[in-house]
């Protein structure tokens, strides 16, 4: 089982205005009625302020309003093309919509713009395998964990393609990093199980 795509939530503070800062808080305790009701007073008199507008794109999504998130991130483009967390953010509404071509170019268009972008990077991968195009997901990762080599999701799911190919020390090696990052308990139980596995098929060298 690969490990989902990753959807970062998080939205930094800064220097947000009050109605903006409790709009984030709102956010992240998961009450995205109160969060948008925030967002959208702070917009009466800072329309221009294209964070708030991506955050209020976000409460959207997260609280399954997608056409809406859809049309908050598509402002932000409108206002800054090179804006990349929107094309971030409108590919997790096409992922969620179950448009899978769209989702993909919309990836695409936000690595043009930063080829750096790690959560694009990470989904972009999970959808190379979905559509069977491994070693583009491969690449992606090797990528990734040359950068951070404690990347969870790079950790594991590149162990997984590994183990497909047969490269069961390599396999072994990455999911033994990916538990040392201590991951959420299910995610844990299902890669102990995996290294189980493989230790038994791959005994260490005397």
């Amino acid at each position: 089982m690969i490990l989902p795509l990753l959807f970062s939530w998080l939205v930094l503070s800064g220097c947000a205005s009050s109605l903006h800062l409790r709009g984030l808080e709102a956010t992240d305790r998961g009450d995205h009625d109160l969060a948008v009701r925030l967002y959208l007073e702070y917009l009466k008199n800072h329309p221009d302020d294209l964070r708030a507008r991506n955050d209020l794109g976000v409460s959207y999504l997260r609280s399954g309003q997608y056409d809406l998130a859809f049309l908050e991130f598509q402002k932000v483009l409108a206002a800054d093309p090179r804006y990349v967390r929107a094309y971030y953010n409108i590919a997790l509404v096409y992922n969620f919509k179950g448009l899978p071509e769209e989702e993909f170019n919309a990836y695409l268009k936000a690595l043009k713009i930063d080829p750096v972008h790690l959560p694009t990077r990470l989904n972009l991968a999970h959808l190379y395998i979905e559509r069977g195009e491994t070693a583009r997901a491969k690449e992606i990762y090797e990528t990734v964990l040359d950068e951070y080599p404690n990347q969870p999701r790079a950790l594991y799911n590149l162990a997984l393609l590994y183990d497909q190919e047969g490269k069961e020390g390599d396999a072994l090696a990455l999911l033994e990093r990916f538990l040392q990052q201590q991951p959420d308990p299910e995610w844990r139980e299902e890669a102990e199980r995996h290294l189980d596995r493989l230790k038994r098929f791959f005994p260490p060298p005397f």
